[in-house]
């Protein structure tokens, strides 16, 4: 068979290389204005996690206030064994909630700070199931069988390192930098102790009465009955949980620090209040300062603002 009449039909045109090159930037294009786009989109995605988890932790701590006549599950801590109160006062904000700790505490501090999640007085408003009884596998010595034990609810998506070992100070190499809060001590979320900053410059409790074992036992039994009728004037100001960011950013020594949190924001933390819902606000540094006169501490904005208040507002 003859092939010279194949030569006289139409060949198929391809890309030239411009053609090519136009396409890959106009895809390039298309991806550097989506990747942002997924950026925010996954961010608010994790927030919204992290507001729910806080606003089940804040409501569950409303039902838990009115079993235990106003008390907010905020409790010093305690040996696991005898269930005493060490002298001088001994206190970590992950006492009231969470999945146990991780092995680090249990010989930290004669282990006063390794909190198991039975003991944790929050956590059968949550987890009936599974701590109404004793918790399998919380009391073995390994972190894995620690770490096992799964209560989500505690955990703030972004949450990827642990400040609790050399606190307060951000990302310092101090910190163990491979595990997060939620694994380190048992919760994303801390009750916020504030208010026993405040209570500690106040001249008049400066000396315990009688029945206290020391100053530090006064402070901590004044504070925790002050969030009692805390809800009465101020709940949806009050905050009586957050992330670790709002510890962080408040204990910073200048007014001007700038510190960025897990969600790549800054000077920002994540807070329950005591009407049960949670915000995401701007956070102000500063520490409280040492006066003796109570409106100074009143007026610091990083304790006390529009948004939220970590202090009490009456010094009686």
């Amino acid at each position: 068979m003859k092939l010279s009449h194949l030569t006289n039909l139409p060949r198929k045109r391809g890309f030239t290389l411009i053609e090519l090159l136009v396409v890959i930037a106009i895809i390039a294009l298309l991806i550097g204005l989506l990747l942002p786009a997924l950026g925010k989109a996954r961010k608010a995605g994790r927030l919204v996690v992290s507001m729910t988890n806080i606003r089940s932790i804040a409501q569950a701590g409303a039902v838990y206030q009115a079993d235990q006549k106003g008390y907010l599950p905020i409790i010093p801590a305690l040996n696991q064994t005898t269930f005493q109160v060490a002298n001088p006062l001994q206190w970590c904000t992950w006492s009231g909630f969470g999945k146990p700790s991780s092995n680090f505490w249990m010989g930290y501090a004669g282990g006063f700070y390794d909190i198991r999640a039975e003991n944790r007085p929050l956590n059968i408003y949550l987890y009936p199931d599974l701590v109404g009884g004793r918790v399998p596998g919380q009391l073995q010595s390994t972190d894995q069988a620690r770490t096992n034990l799964a209560m989500p609810v505690f955990k703030d998506p972004s949450d990827q390192i642990s400040h609790q070992r050399s606190w307060p100070f951000p990302n310092s190499a101090a910190n163990n930098g491979a595990i997060s809060s939620y694994e380190d001590v048992g919760t994303s979320y801390h009750w916020q102790a504030k208010w026993y900053d405040q209570l500690r410059y106040d001249p008049r409790f400066a000396t315990a009465p009688p029945g206290f074992p020391s100053r530090f036992h006064y402070w901590f039994e004044i504070g925790t009955r002050r969030f009692k009728i805390a809800d009465s004037f101020q709940p949806s100001r009050m905050v009586w949980l957050a992330d670790e960011w709002a510890d962080i950013v408040t204990n910073q020594t200048d007014a001007n620090a700038r510190v960025r949190n897990g969600y790549d924001d800054i000077n920002r933390a994540a807070m329950g209040f005591m009407d049960g819902h949670a915000a995401y606000h701007e956070v102000f540094p500063g520490p409280i300062t040492n006066s003796s006169d109570p409106n100074v501490i009143l007026n610091n904005r990083a304790l006390n603002n529009e948004k939220y208040t970590l202090i009490f507002p009456f010094v009686n």
